[in-house]
């Protein structure tokens, strides 16, 4: 392969796909990075990029871009341990969520009732209302499969915050 057809074919990373499928037959495609590091979602026609800032696995750090745009159409604030996690959409919708632990598993309540559910650490299904419940129903989808997967051994990450101090390098 030359560098002209890299060129005219784009790049593409190998990704995992997740299909979802509602019972009047609408789906919705999810594709994860193979290091699990963002996740791509399509849904009726419209892109998002999901990811965590700096993957830092928290709340505040949620991340929801419009692929097309590259605006930022959801963001993480807040944390679950003081009661006041949100995804705050562009449009100002603050959408709360709280984690409810139970014996194997969770459950994330949304404005709406229940939003993700984990049981017998097992993902469990639940139907969103609308399309904001959706999406942030399949970035916990994300998450979970962020926190329950590893990467595959012939992939490797290297995180590197060494700075030199000397000019001898």
């Amino acid at each position: 392969m030359t560098f002209s057809t890299l060129a005219q074919d784009g790049w593409k990373t190998p990704k995992q796909k997740v299909e979802f499928k509602s019972d009047d037959g609408k789906e919705a495609k999810m594709e994860v990075d193979q290091g699990y590091m963002f996740a791509d979602l399509e849904l009726e026609g419209r892109k998002f990029h999901l990811f965590f800032h700096r993957d830092m696995q928290k709340i505040n750090k949620a991340r929801i871009i419009d692929s097309k745009t590259d605006l930022l159409v959801a963001r993480g604030k807040g944390s679950y341990f003081w009661g006041n996690a949100r995804f705050e959409f562009v449009d100002g919708e603050k959408f709360k969520v709280k984690r409810k632990y139970n014996p194997n598993g969770y459950d994330i309540i949304g404005p709406y009732g229940p939003l993700f559910s984990v049981k017998n650490h097992a993902i469990s299904t639940i139907t969103p209302l609308n399309e904001k419940d959706f999406i942030a129903q399949a970035f916990y989808v994300f998450e979970r499969i962020k926190v329950t997967q590893s990467n595959p051994s012939d992939l490797v990450i290297i995180y590197n915050d060494y700075h030199p101090i000397s000019s001898n390098d």
